[in-house]
């Protein structure tokens, strides 16, 4: 059985991932290409961290690959989520 710790890891890496995931998604509406890209990489994370045990190494990979997206992209917007990790 997982700790507490693992839990709390795996439940900040998943709630980073839908708050990034939903911005990423409003930004990108109406570009097929890149709903596909954040789909699939939606889908890698979420595939990592529902896996048994989870693995939030790859989970945090994917949710790395959104934070730098968001970076290069949207830097500046007004509702682009903070950048934050659990200590």
């Amino acid at each position: 059985m997982a700790g507490l710790y693992e839990i709390w890891q795996r439940a900040a890496v998943a709630r980073r991932l839908d708050v990034l995931a939903g911005f990423i998604a409003m930004c990108v509406a109406g570009d097929a290409d890149a709903q596909h890209r954040l789909a699939q990489v939606v889908a890698g994370a979420d595939t990592a961290l529902s896996s048994s045990p989870p693995d939030l190494a790859v989970a945090s990979e994917y949710l790395d690959q959104l934070v730098c997206w968001a970076d290069k992209e949207w830097t500046d917007h007004p509702y682009r989520p903070l950048t934050s990790s659990p200590s």
